[in-house]
């Protein structure tokens, strides 16, 4: 999908603010593994959820389009990264336990990417993708930060950014495996204002905004929320959308 790699222009930022995802997550995602030898992460862009399956898998292959991004990763010893797009792999047929992709499936191409997941994977691996959906954060954050920001960014979001706040329909995104039903699962976290504002900042599209224009506005905003705001930590949480399959 177009706009894929708007994320390598501010690829630090993003490794920065992005959180990572909740443990009980991976837990459930090993849960429904038989096996715990191989997971391809797809679009794993700086690393998060790469880190994080390699407590539960003994090898993660890591692939992402973006070079910016893989270089803002992290070194492991379990993990390979290697940059390609999301339907070029890197692995053999029928060897990968489970294929996750987290906050990066609604920029993929579906035609080309399914078949590589079936290719790729084992009989009865796991598909899992997950993608943040909108804050929750308490009514000064989302008067001061979050309501300003999203008014005068909403022209700017992409086709993929949409589908990932509609969430992932398995109708929607073409997926050809039998449907998984998941638990509840979001990120918890005890930010300060700056933590969000940060959040906010790594959104593609304010990126686009602040390149058509914007970038003061958005500026003004933050300095404004971070004066008013101050140095209090508040509870922000982030649910996520989930779709998962047996493939």
């Amino acid at each position: 999908m177009e706009n894929a790699t708007t994320f390598g222009a501010q690829a630090e930022t993003y490794a920065a603010s992005r959180p990572g995802y909740p443990e009980d997550l991976y837990q459930w995602i090993a849960s429904l593994c038989q096996n715990h030898n191989l997971v391809w992460d797809v679009g794993t862009g700086s690393g998060q959820a790469a880190q994080s399956l390699s407590s539960y898998f003994a090898k993660v292959h890591a692939t992402d389009l973006d070079a910016f991004q893989i270089k803002n990763s992290k070194a492991h010893p379990n993990i390979n990264f290697m940059q390609s797009p999301a339907h070029v792999s890197g692995l053999s047929d029928n060897s990968a336990d489970a294929i996750t992709v987290a906050t990066a499936l609604h920029w993929f191409d579906f035609d080309l990417f399914w078949p590589e997941v079936q290719r790729t994977a084992k009989s009865g691996a796991l598909f899992c993708a997950w993608t943040y959906h909108r804050a929750i954060v308490d009514p000064d954050m989302k008067a001061e930060l979050l309501d300003p920001v999203l008014e005068i960014i909403e022209p700017y979001w992409s086709e993929g950014n949409r589908l990932s706040w509609r969430g992932y329909d398995p109708e929607e995104i073409m997926m050809p495996f039998e449907v998984i039903e998941f638990p509840p699962f979001a990120c918890e976290l005890d930010w300060n204002a700056e933590n969000f504002a940060d959040l906010l900042t790594s959104w593609s599209a304010h990126l686009r905004a602040r390149e058509d224009g914007h970038a003061a506005e958005l500026e003004a905003i933050r300095q404004r929320g971070l004066l008013r705001l101050g140095p209090k930590t508040r509870n922000v949480k982030l649910p996520l959308n989930i779709v998962a399959g047996r493939v």
